[in-house]
């Protein structure tokens, strides 16, 4: 019985690593998916050349394409991915790849040192361009809240304590009498609405939770993740009408 459950347990690791990292080949080399993720969710995927003695190892160029997608043009590209390259000891080529040629010996570090390259280029560039972005929706709901409920009633950049009694930053709250109403801003990054959906699933669970609003720019970029957050809450974009604001509140 003992060797059954074993092999279960073995058999369920296998079945799950398998899922984290894939091999597919081609006829002149070999993509590899890494457990690694860009920050909209993908998978980092490594391209190996089949060229034996030497393996050139390289990210095909998503990462550049990641950050194209976020807005980014191929100087701010380069600007950021040159230093993250020459620390890493590897090449940044003229069409924006991260690459390194390496021996048969040396390409699971290669694999590791490319994809982490190619990781970190893509959430730096998030990070600054969802900031602001965040940033500009916060100071636009703040302002729409402000004109619909009074100054006396709304505040930013708020702690709550969910049902864990774990505080949660709260970027906009409106309160009227024993009435609660929580804004948070969230981007199109998988971090960002996860960090939402954690807040807003703790707070949710509440004996008497308060309205829990998430507020996005535009729908663009969210695809099924806006199944999730509407899970939790309501949703409304950033420049959505003042009776939206209200209803989602629910204090008029």
């Amino acid at each position: 019985m003992a060797d059954v459950r074993t092999t279960d347990f073995e058999a369920a690791i296998a079945r799950a690593t398998s899922r984290l990292v894939s091999v597919r080949h081609a006829s002149d080399g070999a993509f590899i998916t890494t457990p690694s993720m860009f920050p909209s969710g993908g998978a980092v995927v490594v391209w190996i050349d089949r060229s034996p003695p030497h393996y050139l190892v390289t990210d095909y160029g998503f990462a550049s394409r990641e950050c194209a997608i976020m807005g980014a043009d191929r100087r701010q590209f380069m600007n950021r991915a040159g230093p993250i390259a020459e620390a890493a000891g590897v090449t940044l080529s003229p069409e924006g790849m991260f690459q390194v040629l390496v021996s048969e010996g040396q390409i699971e570090g290669a694999i590791k040192t490319v994809a982490g390259c190619a990781q970190e280029v893509a959430i730096k560039f998030a990070h600054r361009m969802f900031q602001r972005q965040r940033a500009d929706v916060g100071t636009l709901v703040h302002t729409k809240l402000v004109r619909l409920f009074g100054q006396p009633s709304v505040a930013k950049d708020v702690e709550f304590k969910g049902a864990s009694a774990t505080p949660w930053h709260i970027p906009v709250a409106v309160k009227r009498g024993d009435e609660v109403a929580l804004f948070d801003t969230v981007t199109p990054w998988a971090q960002s609405v996860a960090f939402t959906l954690a807040k807003f699933g703790d707070i949710r669970l509440l004996e008497s939770p308060p309205s829990r609003t998430a507020v996005l720019a535009s729908k663009e970029g969210f695809g099924s993740w806006m199944t999730a957050l509407a899970q939790n809450g309501h949703i409304i974009q950033a420049a959505a009408p003042d009776d939206a604001y209200a209803r989602a509140a629910s204090l008029q």
